[in-house]
């Protein structure tokens, strides 16, 4: 008989067993799996991302649209159960990525339901919608870094899209969601209940391992050898000056049915894979068409080496620079063998990151125009991955985003649905032109096709000039010229503190030993002296002290252009406002508003959000938080208004913090605080005048904005140009308000309203002596609240005043969402009574009434329906 006490001891057995065979597998001074918890490094593949974002590479770069078609029935709901599903087991999917003293890491954050807005749109007019929400930034030190959309064509026709950000995905990982997905879509369609979840391997486990690795010296000092003296390709044909790097643009050609099975043969006669052979022909596409035999291109090596990653979701990804000794090579048969031959010593060192690659090369990484060592890149793709549904015939859709993160990539893609495989350039086109392009693609084409029929064929070397215009070390030498005025002996100094060399006005940040990190701080320097937007893009893009120098001096001729003429400053209108929490939902719209009435502005935003803030030459960024003082007292030196919008939410000790540096240097100048009506507490009375003494309970955040509201005045005094606006909920069409009415305040009515309901109204309070049953919330536009901030600062009302749109019903409200979502469940009243006269409330608002009045497209109804679109 077995007893409970043999049964524990068989547990415990089993349990160390497992912890043996797991040290067994964990390589010494490694982090074991699954131990760590809390802030996580990223991988050296994710840094360089997000180091890239910080530069300003802002945009689409690095959006990952993942879109299917889907003819037959579909059940959203069950979709969005299976999408929260996916999230909830796949940590990388809701992750952000924070930073602290300057260095990011990874913030796992609690898993919640994923939402899948719905909108109408005909099949044929779909394509701009998909690019327009494919298109839209992520903000990686928020998220989320995936979203979704439902575009209903008809009853049984829909297109759903999914946008990552690829910081969290490979393409390895695309099919796991896919995969993952449809399961799980089956079992909620029909029903049945969710299995015990197994655990997936989770990234920061990925990440925490990669960067506990002892560094590969030997790898390293292999790539070193490897690569010294090597160059970017210059491209063929003349260098475009009509548009800016990054554009992206597509090529294609049809290949004949049976190449890509006479490839894979022509690879087997000579020991190659499909991968190794489209490689050499991207190899001979260059070498014919610009002459040079020294070439290196890079290909995408995946880390997904032992068994237990074959099902991490995430970025696991190496790029390998190969530079095969191409020298006299006569056919295209010996270029492969030395492509084979260099391809496989290049893997043996595959696990090296890039970057310690570029670190170790350093100014040699990159040519005389700043171009990157590896510009040019070849796979062989498939076509796009798509959803696979019960029930429904699902088509992947492509959804081109126009970017282009290398300057060429000579692509292989496989014959999918029908199609016949193609080949593909892709290019920037502020690195080359059409034509030089179309040609790349034509000879690539045919040495695919030569290649499939026949093994290949001579190698063709150009013999007139071909590359592209000369770089900088080809202009005649002459005298220098003289040292420009202005900021260019500032930005001297700036390259020497971090650079530890005092460069000389032409002095190249690469070849001073320059990169993408010091980049952003050089960057970061220049903006906290010149008070101008500057990105670590931009030193990369200019490089010297005299260039930066005039790009500087420009941006200030511009702005100082943009202020009024006024001959002086003046009390209400002159000089920079400042406006913490310039990205956020009310944020955005005071920028906007001050914009068109001319005032410059100074946004206050986090390094990792400053690329949100919209260009401008009044536009000002200044980097900094709500947690970081030092930041805020800065921002606020020497500002002539403040608009204080910038708010936790959650932590109210560091809101009161924040308001205290803000006020502790203050001058006699207009300063608005966007306080809340929860400052109000909870009043005996339904009828609330503006001003009213705050009556208890409050709430934590009630009082936070109480106790900032009394900093400010005191501080102020009765005529200190102190402006105290209390605020109800903010609607507006913005991602930061819409991402609050699904999961804030309005949350549990918006998520009930989704599902189909029941509906379940918030409980409210007794009903007042008048009578009057009505139960709801105040609410106002983010575009009348601008306006009535803005106002404040020309206007200062020297106490506190209500901003109050209106008021809605909650059983109105819950009306409207049910028909904008397209649900039908039941609105029901809750059976729970709340305490006093919670949701009986009604705020005047009589001091800036005119302000308040509505404006087309400002009602409650309108709104709500451009935020669902947002």
């Amino acid at each position: 008989m077995t007893t409970a006490q043999d049964i524990a001891r068989q547990e415990e057995l089993l349990r160390r067993a497992r912890r043996r065979a797991a040290g067994a597998r964990t390589a010494p001074g490694s982090v074991p799996e699954a131990t760590v918890t809390g802030p996580a490094p990223l991988s050296h593949a994710q840094h360089r991302m997000w180091l890239m974002e910080r530069l300003g590479h802002t945009g689409a770069l690095y959006n990952v649209p993942f879109a299917t078609r889907i003819r037959g029935p579909f059940d959203r709901e069950a979709f969005a159960r299976a999408l929260t599903g996916l999230v909830r087991r796949h940590e990388v999917l809701r992750t952000r990525y924070r930073q602290a003293g300057g260095e990011p890491y990874q913030d796992v954050v609690p898993a919640a339901p994923v939402p899948v807005p719905t909108v109408d749109a005909d099949a044929d007019a779909v394509d701009p919608l998909l690019r327009e929400e494919a298109a839209r930034p992520f903000d990686l030190a928020e998220g989320p870094v995936l979203r979704a959309l439902h575009v209903r064509h008809a009853a049984l026709d829909h297109t759903v899209l999914l946008t990552l950000h690829h910081i969290a995905v490979d393409g390895g990982s695309l099919e796991l969601v896919a995969a993952e997905l449809g399961d799980r879509y089956r079992a909620a369609v029909e029903g049945r209940p969710e299995e015990p979840e197994r655990e997936a391997p989770r990234y920061t486990d990925f990440a925490r391992r990669e960067r506990s690795s002892a560094p590969d010296e030997a790898g390293t000092a292999y790539w070193t050898r490897r690569l010294t003296g090597a160059r970017p390709p210059a491209l063929p044909g003349p260098s475009p000056a009509t548009t800016g790097q990054g554009e992206g643009r597509t090529v294609a050609a049809p290949l004949p049915a049976g190449t890509v099975e006479g490839l894979r043969a022509a690879g087997r006669g000579r020991r190659a894979t499909l991968f190794t052979v489209v490689l050499a022909a991207a190899f001979a596409a260059l070498l014919e068409a610009t002459g040079q035999e020294d070439l290196v291109i890079g290909c995408a090596s995946s880390h997904r080496d032992r068994a237990a990653d074959r099902g991490l979701v995430g970025l696991c990804v190496n790029t390998l620079p190969v530079r095969p000794d191409l020298s006299g090579a006569a056919d295209f048969a010996a270029l492969l063998d030395r492509v084979r031959d260099e391809l496989l010593r290049a893997q043996q060192h595959r696990h090296v990151p890039f970057d310690a690659i570029v670190r170790r090369l350093d100014a040699s990484a990159r040519d005389t125009g700043g171009n990157a060592l590896v510009g040019v890149t070849a796979d062989v793709v498939s076509g796009p991955v798509g959803l696979r549904l019960p029930g429904a015939v699902c088509t992947p859709v492509d959804v081109p985003l126009d970017t282009a993160k290398f300057g060429v990539g000579f692509f292989l893609e496989e014959a999918s649905d029908g199609g016949p495989a193609r080949c593909l350039v892709r290019y920037d086109a502020g690195r080359l032109d059409d034509r030089a392009a179309r040609e790349l693609l034509d000879g690539f084409a045919e040495l695919l096709t030569v290649a499939a029929t026949s093994g290949g064929r001579p190698l063709r070397r150009p013999t007139g000039p071909t590359a592209s215009a000369a770089g900088p070390s080809d202009v005649p030498e002459g005298p220098e010229p003289a040292a420009p005025p202005g900021p260019t002996p500032a930005v001297e100094t700036v390259f020497e503190e971090l650079l530890g060399e005092r460069p000389g006005t032409d002095g190249d940040f690469f070849l001073l030993g320059g990169h993408s990190l010091l980049a952003v701080r050089v960057a970061e320097r220049l903006r906290e002296r010149f008070r101008v937007p500057l990105t670590g893009l931009d030193v990369l893009e200019h490089r010297t002290p005299r260039a930066l120098g005039t790009l500087l001096d420009e941006r200030q001729a511009r702005r100082a252009a943009a202020r009024p003429a006024t001959g002086g400053r003046t009390a209400a209108r002159a000089g920079t406002v400042l406006v913490t929490g310039g990205t956020g939902g009310v944020g955005a719209f005071v920028l906007r508003e001050l914009a068109a009435r001319g005032r410059p502005v100074r946004a206050l935003v986090r390094p990792e959000s400053a690329h949100l803030v919209p260009d401008g030459p009044d536009v000002e960024v200044a980097e900094g938080d709500l947690g970081d003082l030092d930041s805020l007292r800065a921002a606020a030196r020497g500002a002539d208004a403040v608009i204080h919008s910038a708010c936790t939410f959650t932590s109210p000790e560091v809101d009161v913090a924040a308001m205290r540096a803000l006020l502790a240097d203050r001058r006699p100048v207009p300063f608005v605080f966007v306080s809340s009506v929860d400052a109000y507490g909870r009043p005996s009375v339904a009828d609330v005048p503006e001003g009213a003494p705050s009556e208890e309970p409050l709430t934590a955040y009630g009082r936070a904005k109480l106790d900032c509201e009394r900093m400010l005045l005191e501080a102020a005094g009765p005529r200190g140009g102190a402006s105290v606006v209390r605020a109800p909920i903010v609607w507006g069409a913005h991602p930061r308000l819409r991402d609050q009415l699904r999961w804030g305040a309005t949350g549990a009515l918006y998520q009930a309203a989704r599902s189909g309901g029941p509906v379940v109204l918030p409980p409210a309070g007794d009903v007042p002596a008048s009578g009057d049953t009505w139960a709801g919330a105040p609410w106002i536009h983010a575009a009348a609240l601008a306006r009535v901030l803005v106002h404040c600062v020309e206007q200062p009302v020297n106490g506190v005043v209500n901003a109050i749109g209106g008021h809605v019903s909650w059983a109105g409200f819950a009306a409207e969402l049910l028909r904008l979502l397209g649900t039908t469940g039941p609105v029901l009243p809750s059976d729970t009574p709340a305490p006093g006269l919670v949701h009986r409330h009604r705020h005047r608002a009589e001091a800036l009434a005119e302000l308040l009045v509505e404006r087309p497209g400002e009602d409650w109804r309108s709104v709500l329906a451009e935020m669902l679109r947002v």
